[in-house]
């Protein structure tokens, strides 16, 4: 798990993909997309959403392997692993991609 302080930029990662839902129940791994639209959702240690961002724009590391960096973990951030959510929709389906990273304190 990534380790960030408070008043850095996390870089949230997502690997984006249609998922089919195949005859035994089970979801295949599916095919990396390009999202339409994008939105992600910031939780803190405590479980408390601290950010929604809509429409946000994801930088592409390769096909369907994206991140986002223009979030900066607030000044009296609460410490501990923080949870983040990254939906991205196209053609009317939407896949969800969760993370983690770590929040320390921040060094003098």
């Amino acid at each position: 798990m990534k380790t960030y302080r408070r008043l850095e930029n996390p870089k949230l990662y997502a690997t984006i993909r249609t998922q089919i839902l195949n005859d035994d129940g089970t979801l295949s791994d599916g095919a990396l997309i390009a999202p339409g639209t994008t939105q992600i959702i910031i939780e803190d240690s405590t479980g408390v959403v601290v950010q929604v961002l809509a429409d946000v724009f994801l930088y592409e590391g390769t096909a369907g392997k994206y991140y986002y960096m223009d979030y900066t973990i607030p000044a009296n951030a609460n410490l501990g692993v923080w949870h983040y959510e990254v939906r991205g929709t196209t053609t009317g389906k939407t896949a969800i991609f969760k993370g983690s990273f770590l929040v320390e304190e921040q060094v003098a």
